[in-house]
């Protein structure tokens, strides 16, 4: 390991020996911490919400720079505690490609972890919603962020979704090379400040703003919800496999 962090075939290899870790995980661990992964991505949405649903009034550039600066501490926590994330274990599909792991275990893993995300993020819109963490601002630019994202078009969610996930799953990796917490956390913080600040769209952030809108206003159509989680999930899958196997066909060192 070079100065404390690791170099790129050294993150290959790691990146091998967690998906094989994921993989082979017993089910209610994939369970367990698939709901509080959910539940962290889901509280960093609900701070994007609050931070910047005032601001959004007077300037909505220096809203979403700011909602953004708060979101990455659900992947901070994701990335320090060790839970489990649909989008991040895209990742999976490097030590499949390696035949470290079957097809059956890399399904496995991303649907149960998927399901589980879901039941996590409904739980914190729950709360959020039902014990009034929202006020008039925050509930009007909720519905503005969720309006907006069941109204785009299905190649918009679908192209959103994949560059949503390069620079998730390349917060993931950065804080795979480093040693250290700090170096964990700045690794984790930046792609994810920047992944919000544009606007690319993450299936699990969307399950929590989508689900809250649903609790506020019960004419959102379950349809819509469906139809964006859709295309921005094969989007995050396709983003995953674009960062995770270019890094492995190039830095890959096959063990003698």
């Amino acid at each position: 390991m070079a100065d404390g962090y690791k170099t790129p075939p050294e993150l290959v290899d790691y990146m091998i020996k967690t998906g094989i870790d994921k993989a082979t995980k017993p089910l209610f661990k994939l369970m367990l911490l698939g709901i509080f992964g959910g539940a962290f991505i889901a509280l960093g949405g609900a701070g994007n919400i609050i931070s910047g649903s005032t601001l959004v009034k007077t300037d909505l550039g220096l809203a979403k720079f700011v909602g953004a600066c708060v979101f990455p501490v659900g992947l901070i926590m994701v990335v320090i505690l060790g839970s489990e994330l649909f989008t991040s274990n895209c990742l999976l599909t490097v030590a499949y490609t390696n035949k470290k792991i079957t097809f059956t275990q890399l399904i496995r893993n991303i649907v149960t972890v998927y399901l589980f995300n879901y039941v996590g993020s409904f739980i914190v819109a729950y709360i959020t919603v039902k014990g009034g963490s929202f006020n008039a601002d925050s509930l009007n630019y909720l519905q503005d962020i969720a309006t907006h994202k069941v109204h785009s078009t299905a190649y918009a969610l679908f192209i959103k979704g994949i560059l949503c996930n390069v620079l998730v799953c390349g917060a993931v990796l950065l804080s795979y090379t480093a040693k250290d917490t700090i170096g964990k956390l700045f690794g984790a913080w930046f792609p994810i400040m920047l992944f919000v600040l544009i606007g690319y769209d993450h299936s699990i952030a969307n399950m929590f703003y989508l689900t809250a809108a649903k609790l506020v206003d019960s004419s959102f159509e379950v349809s819509l919800i469906l139809y964006n989680l859709f295309y921005v999930t094969l989007g995050n899958f396709a983003g995953g496999m674009v960062i995770g196997l270019p890094l492995y066909f190039c830095y890959y060192k096959k063990q003698d």
